[in-house]
């Protein structure tokens, strides 16, 4: 009967398919029947032609045709790499089940089987992929609110594949996650000794809790730990586990207040007492033989730098930094600009023992408070008050707006550097969000330091890729195949067998400083930041224009660059575009900043390292935050995102200290610390550089009225901001010939 009913409806609406409408009469969500039907009929009429073949698996398991479809997934399985298959296999047993008489057994006992016959990293991938960045409660409120704010009785093919697309999401997580979840959780069980239940004391009578994991299977030998100190509770566990699987004890600190430890909890503010005092517990236990070495990003990278702030316990041998904020300099400022993204973070680690993913996860709060924010023009330091609750946190941040001793007291300070004389692999990305952070360790290690023996490894990474193993294609740009290295499940690893186990050097860390030539399929490797240079492109800024673009010359003049901008004006924003998203594009916003345009490359080059900025400007105001965007235009046309430098005018010579500026007098800001990045720039291309003033609802807004600007709002906005540049001014691009 259902057959002819299905029968029945596609000849009723064959005419409609044809002119691409589909008839579409909502039903209840809650009524899975009505809706799986409805689903099943859609997907049955919808065009299927320019279908790729796993959206075609897609529409097959809708409609309900389960052979065809457990066909065309394991062929595609079969022509995919097992690391690359993680969601293909769960769909195969997806398949499988749904083939059966009883679901649920069947996926179960298949996905059992599976993991039993998996190596540990595999497990470990799995583990990382469908649980620690599990996305079942998105895919179903992104079908949910896509269905529900479909009006119409007809909606177009388009409409109808992607509502389709979303519906199996939904459908598959929503029906397997509690059974995949708890197979792979057994599946751990069975391979490793888990103690997450440890909790030591610290000397100031603080509670730290801990996890111990080690392989079920070798050798009872004392081993060398490797510990991950993370605010970022009961997410490390895989990582902990893949330090098992290769030999090592796998060791987590979760910051004091965190996990199972009765302690106010307070991010950043004592990692520099506790996480020494932890290596000093791992070195006294049985199983330890006095040798630890870290690893860890972003946050888990800073608790590195943390434990060394005093001295460098004995037993720690080695740290592997990725990534690794720096805070007080690019968190939760960057340049002393406060970015708003901190204050929704604070929530997100300190609302509960764990993590709260519920309040991270809620963008039309976060969206709605930073509109809000904007659209009032209230100061910075009451975004609290807009959001109906108290941050403590941000409350504190707003307190320190420079480099002062709150910021000092958390990681190593000038001098300090010096006495850090352990082997060190700090890796970051070019497009990494951190890289400012994770550079400044490396630079001031190198300054005060004698002889440090410290690598750097840097590459076409964002915060995450550059922690992990990088996809073939990063923000659309498709990477050189030399960039595809495994840093987290093999790099990390062979470098602490180099240093705890006397192994070979992992061999891409041919010199102190390794880089990937974006463009090239190459790496490079010199012994300094400086020996990445041999050359310097120089452009000046100048008034000569040419439709949207002015010009960049390649000597000073005596041009005049004016530009205004009212903070009183809430409907628009300025410097929207500065971040790197997409990596290449074909037009950029000509109307938003100052424009600069180079003539064509005469040669190729490469450009290494960070480029430098030497601004000459007159301005109405005691201060401006300012952007520096730098941009190739291909000689195919295109704008590819080379770096980006966003800054305080005030800070730039010291950031501990404001120096304001004298209204209407000729200023000169210098800066050097852009992001830096290696890529090849063809002959034929230009550089266009955007000049900008930040006004937009991701960043503080600086008035320039020189009171702090925590405190300013759109009353100090006054007359609109007059900034003229000379031709005095220069951008400076460090090249590799």
């Amino acid at each position: 009967m259902k057959k002819l009913v299905l029968i029945l409806f596609l000849i009723a609406i064959s005419t409609t398919s044809f002119a691409q409408e589909l008839p579409f009469e909502k039903v209840e969500l809650s009524d899975s029947v009505a809706l799986e039907n409805q689903m099943q009929q859609l997907a049955s009429i919808c065009d299927t032609q320019n279908l790729s073949e796993l959206d075609l698996f897609k529409f097959q398991l809708i409609r309900g045709n389960y052979e065809d479809a457990l066909h065309t997934i394991q062929k595609r399985i079969e022509e995919t790499p097992q690391e690359e298959r993680i969601y293909l296999d769960l769909y195969r047993y997806y398949v499988e089940a749904k083939l059966s008489n009883n679901f649920n057994k069947t996926f179960k006992d298949s996905y059992q089987n599976y993991l039993i016959e998996s190596n540990d990293v595999h497990v470990i991938n799995l583990d990382k992929t469908l649980i620690l960045r599990d996305g079942t409660d998105y895919f179903i409120s992104n079908f949910n609110d896509t269905y529900k704010n479909i009006t119409s009785e007809e909606i177009s093919n388009v409409t109808a594949q992607d509502l389709l697309k979303k519906y199996f999401l939904s459908t598959v997580y929503a029906s397997t996650r509690d059974m995949f979840f708890e197979e792979i959780k057994q599946d751990h069980r069975r391979r490793y000794v888990i103690n997450d239940s440890i909790i030591i004391p610290m000397k100031d009578g603080a509670e730290v809790s801990m996890v111990f994991v080690q392989r079920k299977g070798h050798s009872t030998a004392k081993k060398s730990a490797v510990l991950v100190a993370s605010v970022y509770a009961g997410t490390n566990e895989a990582t902990a586990m893949l330090s098992a699987s290769k030999g090592y004890i796998g060791v987590i600190a979760n910051t004091r207040g965190k996990r199972l430890s009765n302690s106010d909890i307070k991010p950043l503010e004592y990692e520099h007492h506790d996480v020494y005092e932890v290596i000093d517990w791992i070195s006294k236990q049985s199983w330890s033989n006095q040798k630890v070495a870290m690893v860890g990003g972003s946050y888990n990278g800073f608790t590195q730098w943390a434990s060394m702030k005093h001295k460098v316990h004995p037993a720690l041998k080695t740290i592997v930094p990725m990534v690794a904020i720096a805070p007080g300099i690019d968190y939760p400022m960057e340049n002393n600009v406060l970015h708003n993204y901190s204050y929704s973070w604070n929530f997100y680690v300190t609302n509960n023992k764990f993590l709260d993913f519920e309040a991270s996860n809620d963008f039309k709060r976060w969206n709605t408070l930073k509109n809000s924010w904007y659209k009032t023009g209230v100061a910075f330091n009451k975004l609290d008050s807009l959001d109906g609750q108290v941050n403590t946190l941000w409350n504190t941040y707003m307190q320190h707006p420079s480099y002062d001793d709150f910021w000092k007291k958390m990681i190593p300070y000038k001098q300090e550097f010096a006495k850090i004389d352990i082997p060190i692999l700090t890796i970051t990305g070019y497009y990494d969000d951190s890289q400012r952070g994770a550079m400044y360790y490396y630079t001031q290690h190198n300054k005060y330091a004698e002889n440090p023996n410290h690598y750097l490894l840097v590459g076409p990474y964002d915060h995450w890729t550059a922690q992990t193993k990088p996809e073939e294609r990063l923000r659309n740009h498709k990477l050189d195949k030399a960039a595809l290295i495994n840093i987290e499940g093999e790099l990390i690893y062979q470098w602490f067998d180099y240093i705890l186990n006397d192994k070979a050097k992992p061999s891409i860390l041919k010199d102190k400083v390794n880089f990937q030539v974006m463009g090239t399929n190459t790496w490079m490797h010199k012994p300094t930041l400086n020996a990445m240079t041999n050359d310097t492109l120089t452009f000046y800024l100048s008034a000569d224009k040419t439709n949207d673009f002015y010009a960049l010359k390649s000597k000073t003049n005596t041009s005049k660059i004016q530009m205004s901008v009212d903070f009183k004006d809430r409907k628009s924003m300025t410097n929207t575009d500065y971040y790197p998203w997409p990596l290449e594009k074909e037009n950029i916003n000509l109307k938003d900043g100052l424009i600069f345009k180079s003539e064509a490359l005469k040669e190729d080059v490469i450009m290494n390292g960070s480029f430098l900025g030497n601004l000459e400007f007159l301005i109405n105001k005691r201060d401006v935050d300012y952007s520096v965007i730098v941009y190739q235009l291909t000689p195919e046309g295109n704008y590819f995102h080379l770096s980006y430098y966003i800054g305080r005018a005030s800070y730039a010579k010291d950031r501990e200290h404001r120096n304001l500026i004298i209204p209407n007098q000729k200023t000169q800001v210098y800066f050097d610390n852009s992001k830096l990045i290696s890529k090849k720039l063809e002959k034929g291309s230009r550089i266009v550089v955007v000049m900008n003033v930040n006004k937009n609802n991701n960043a503080q807004i600086n008035y320039g009225s020189g009171k702090e600007v925590n405190f300013e709002s759109i009353k100090d906005a006054k007359e609109p901001l007059q900034l003229t540049f000379t031709g005095q001014s220069s951008i400076m691009l460090p090249i590799f010939k």
